[in-house]
């Protein structure tokens, strides 16, 4: 069960305090995205929530959600102060963005599985669609050293012998 309220004083001590975007119920029984700022503050021996709506999600699409601990050493004020402030500022936002279109983490780790599996199946690449097998790494020799290393520590006879090795 949870305890609202219906006021909060700007002094009083608050227990914590988050801001963002909070699914619920519109007249018609439909779910819609609502930014919503929650605060709690103690009252008597119980936490109570008071909650303010900004309205609809898609208006502060580019503000990061926020959510502000505090045990009773900061007052209701402050912690609304602060999230006023994230709400006002974007450039969480804009740093996220750069870094995302600068990264090119996907693309180089592509490129290592693509020259490990060149490595391993030793080739190499001269042109176009061409590909031209190196001396000296022999992967059936690999896979047939690795198979005896798996017989050896099981036994002989858990695999199927009629492979090629």
């Amino acid at each position: 069960m949870k305890i609202i309220t219906q006021t909060v004083s700007p002094d009083e001590a608050c227990h914590g305090l988050f801001e963002g975007p909070k699914t619920r119920k519109d007249l018609l029984g439909r779910d819609v995205e609502r930014w919503v700022q929650q605060c709690f503050v103690i009252r008597g021996d119980a936490i109570a929530c008071w909650e303010k709506d900004y309205g609809p999600a898609e208006d502060f699409a580019g503000v990061t959600p926020l959510l502000m601990p505090s045990l009773g050493e900061n007052s209701v004020a402050q912690l609304q102060y602060f999230a006023e402030k994230n709400r006002n500022d974007d450039y969480w936002t804009k740093r996220s963005e750069e870094m995302a279109q600068a990264s090119t983490l996907i693309q180089d780790h592509i490129r290592q599985i693509e020259i490990d599996h060149e490595i391993i199946r030793n080739r190499s690449i001269f042109g176009p669609a061409i590909s031209v097998q190196r001396g000296g790494y022999s992967h059936e020799r690999a896979e047939r050293k690795l198979m005896a290393k798996v017989d050896n520590f099981h036994g002989v006879g858990i695999w199927n012998r009629s492979r090629k090795r």
